[in-house]
């Protein structure tokens, strides 16, 4: 009887290291606070983290300060701006109308947007979901009014569509290569609109967000909207950063330390996603329970093409790539006053979520010290 008990005892043992229920200890936890002590005070902006395994939250936390006019400490709650992570949930929204069958990768766009019925090639819908289109994005065109395109000078969704478009040719064949541009994604939410035949943020409220549980995530189309727990994003008031703001235009005193920045181009698609440290680890976890969606959902998320050019590691939003040898799953965002990272090891059914008030906040790189640590205390 001693022997049977002494081998449950050490299947039981072998099972829950197996599954990953050990949590990090303090000392583990204190490390990872370390991390962002610079930033853990009342005058500085700061950042918010999420780590998760599987259906479980292992560590959140919040440093620094949402507001340094109050001063009101960031938490896990606290409202972001994640920049280009929204990607991958315009490119969601898209997923579930192909789920559909509403619409296809080889649908043309043109059926949508009859505007790029006047270019020669034909682009399509994975064109625009995998940056291969060969549409200019609009910053590296002058605006009509002759602003420039920093954040302070109103602009919206359809000003920066049609100045890309005003270009009667395209960069490059689509498919031909591959380059980074955010109005493919705002060009797919017209897309959304015009199949669905509501707006991009009420489609993705009931038909993403809602049924996630994202109650604290929307599409933030109205610059004027009041938001619960909103953090304010900044900048160094160093003299690179004030010289900057003055070349395009902003009159930027030298003294101080922050330069608050905040957003007033209600532009989405490519950006434009208000969220939580809480609701993306809603979001991570359901690549891990595929209760949202199932398989299908979870495979047109992380399928990847291949096109007439070299990359192919994009999939719906997403980043396939390898960090000291394990696949990683991710994007990550930057704006004025604002980055953000989300990044997944789906092998581990890691997620690790950096999101950060300050504009060199470099969320990928504490997002990656993260991980480091993780793996060093044998978590990932």
């Amino acid at each position: 009887m001693r022997l049977v008990l002494a081998l449950i005892a050490i299947l039981i043992c072998s099972t829950s290291k197996g599954q990953g229920v050990t949590r990090p200890s303090k000392q583990d936890l204190k490390k990872i606070d370390n991390l962002f002590k610079d930033f853990d005070k009342t005058d500085s902006p700061g950042y918010a983290i999420g780590i998760s395994r599987g259906t479980e939250t292992l560590y959140s936390r919040g440093y620094g300060c949402a507001n340094l006019d109050y001063p009101i400490p960031i938490s896990t709650n606290s409202s972001f701006d994640i920049a280009s992570v929204s990607k991958q949930f315009t490119s969601a929204c898209i997923a579930l109308l192909i789920m559909e069958g509403k619409l296809n990768l080889e649908t043309p766009v043109e059926d949508y947007v009859p505007e790029l019925a006047k270019y020669a090639d034909t682009i399509r819908i994975k064109h625009l979901v995998y940056n291969t289109s060969g549409i200019i994005d609009y910053p590296r065109l002058p605006r009509p009014d002759g602003h420039s395109w920093i954040t302070f000078n109103y602009f919206d969704i359809d000003y920066c569509i049609r100045v890309s478009l005003s270009r009667d040719t395209l960069a490059f064949k689509p498919g031909a290569m591959w380059d980074y541009c955010n109005v493919n994604f705002m060009l797919l939410t017209k897309v959304v609109e015009q199949v669905s035949g509501q707006s991009f943020r009420d489609f993705s409220q009931k038909q993403l967000f809602g049924p996630l549980g994202m109650n604290n995530t929307f599409i933030n189309d109205d610059v004027t909207e009041v938001i619960k727990n909103r953090v304010t994003p900044y900048n160094k008031r160093t003299k690179e950063y004030v010289e900057a703001y003055r070349s395009m235009g902003i009159n930027v005193r030298a003294e101080g330390k922050w330069i608050q920045h905040l957003r007033t181009s209600p532009h989405y698609g490519g950006s434009g996603v208000v969220t939580t440290i809480d609701d993306l680890l809603k979001w991570s976890e359901n690549f891990v329970t595929k209760k949202f969606g199932g398989q299908e959902f979870y495979d047109l998320m992380h399928k990847t093409l291949k096109f007439d050019h070299d990359r192919d590691n994009q999939a719906f939003g997403l980043y396939f790539d390898k960090f000291k040898g394990r696949t990683s799953v991710s994007w990550d965002g930057g704006d004025f006053g604002i980055s953000s990272q989300l990044i997944r090891f789906p092998e581990k059914g890691i997620a690790i979520v950096v999101l950060s008030n300050l504009g060199s906040g470099e969320a990928y790189k504490k997002a990656f010290e993260v991980a480091d640590l993780l793996i060093d205390i044998g978590e990932l």
